[in-house]
Parts: C-alpha cells; structure tokens; sequence
C-alpha cells in the first residue's frame, strides 16, 4: 500500500466530512495541485482484454453474466468494498494492488472537475446518489451552484473513505481516470428504469481510447431474479472477452 497516496485519501475524506461541508470552489480549490498521471506508474492503454494470467473466474457472478453475454466471463476479486477499484487495476495491472491509487484518483478527479460532472443532466437524478448523501444533503443549508451539489460532495466524501463501496459515480469518475469509456453492465430486470440508469456506456470526460472496459454489478449471494422490481447489487466484477468460445451444451 502507498503511504503517501492513503495519507492523501484520508486528508481529503477529512477535509469533505467537515461540518459545514465545503462548497463546490473549496472542494477544486483543495485538490488543484493534485496530477492524476502522477499517482500511477502505469499506463492506460493496453487493458486485458481476456482473463489475466493466475486470475480465477467468478463462478457465481458468471451465471448471471451468462444470462445475457454467453461470449463474456467474469474475473473473481476481492469483496473488501473496494472491489470496483480491484476491478479496474486486475484489469490494468493483472493484479489488485493498485485498488487505493485507483480510489484516490477517481475521488480527485470527481472533486477537481465537479462543475463538469455537475452540469451534466444525469447528475441531477436521487438515483445516482446513496441513501447515505442524499440525507446528509436534507442536513445541510449550504448555500449552493448547482442542484445536487450537497449531494455530490456527500457522496465523494463518502466514497473517499478506503474500503467504502461505489455508486456509479464512482465509474463516470473512472472512466475518465482511464480516459475511455467504461461499460456498465447490470443484470437483466423487468425494472426498465433501473436498466437505463446502471445498463449503459459510461463516456469519459476526455476519451483517449475508444475500446470500453467493461464491468458488471452482481449480487454477491449469487441470487437473481429477472422479475424482482426492485433488484439489489453490492459486489463488482471484472468483465473479459473469453480464451475460448463456450460449448454448446454448457449449463448453468
């Protein structure tokens, strides 16, 4: 683990946990001086396309990838709470180690360019927030810019905390960590809202690359079911094309 990039994650949870919470200008102030390209030693444009090597499948999150993509298999990682961000460095780095650099960029990012993120119309729906920032933003009566401001600080403070899990703004902030796009890959479900929301191609602020990674939302208990309108993920997995195709009479 990098000491110097934990201390800096954990200064910027502190930093957005004050009360009152910062405004939108405090929170780009805070981080102005912070290079996204210096945090990693690697670069972004050969990701695995097929499961790295010593990478084990995911045989429970496979079975629900397979209700809709046959072709794909997932990787297993770890379900630490950080597994988006073990997601994205297995997919980089064959490993998970860079999971914290992972974090502390995307945080960085979701803090430095907030007036983009902010000013995009998705960004002002409830259901791209957590329980948790949408009622510590009724909390609060920060004077604000825009809209969901409160909430969106709420959220990145929360999602700066190591081991914590991602929304999916989490992944609009990797995206253009990675500076390409990422596909985001739900389950099928009868809700057509929620698969417009988390089923979907997530586009980077600033794409470098045109070939998507991709990753998928699954319940870690290995249940689903198609028809449950309100359908609960807490686990991500790694999504690769597969060595080889599946056999006909594969079964799950």
């Amino acid at each position: 683990m990098n000491s110097k990039n934990l201390e800096q994650l954990l200064n910027i949870n502190k930093f957005l946990s004050t009360t009152p919470p910062p405004n939108i200008h405090s929170v780009q102030d805070y981080v102005s001086t912070i290079n996204i390209s210096g945090i990693f030693s690697i670069t972004f444009d050969t990701p695995h396309e097929t499961l790295p090597p010593l990478t084990n499948i995911d045989n429970t999150a496979e079975k629900i990838l397979h209700l809709q993509y046959p072709h794909l298999t997932s990787a297993a990682v770890f379900s630490n709470g950080d597994c988006l961000l073990n997601s994205i460095s297995l997919i980089f780095n064959a490993n998970q180690m860079l999971a914290l650099q992972f974090r502390l960029a995307m945080v960085v990012e979701l803090m430095k360019f907030s007036n983009f993120y902010l000013s995009q119309k998705i960004f002002e729906q409830d259901y791209y927030f957590s329980d948790i920032a949408l009622n510590s933003a009724k909390n609060s009566d920060m004077p604000t810019t825009y809209n969901k401001e409160r909430e969106y600080i709420s959220e990145i403070a929360y999602i700066s905390k190591p081991h914590q899990f991602c929304s999916i703004i989490g992944l609009y902030g990797l995206a253009s960590v990675i500076q390409r796009p990422i596909m985001s890959i739900y389950p099928p479900t009868v809700s057509q809202l929620i698969s417009s929301l988390y089923n979907k191609l997530i586009e980077p602020r600033i794409k470098a690359y045109d070939e998507p990674i991709m990753i998928m939302w699954t319940p870690s208990s290995g249940k689903w079911n198609i028809n449950d309108p309100l359908p609960q993920t807490d686990h991500f997995v790694p999504i690769f094309k597969r060595n080889s195709p599946p056999s006909p009479d594969q079964k799950y």
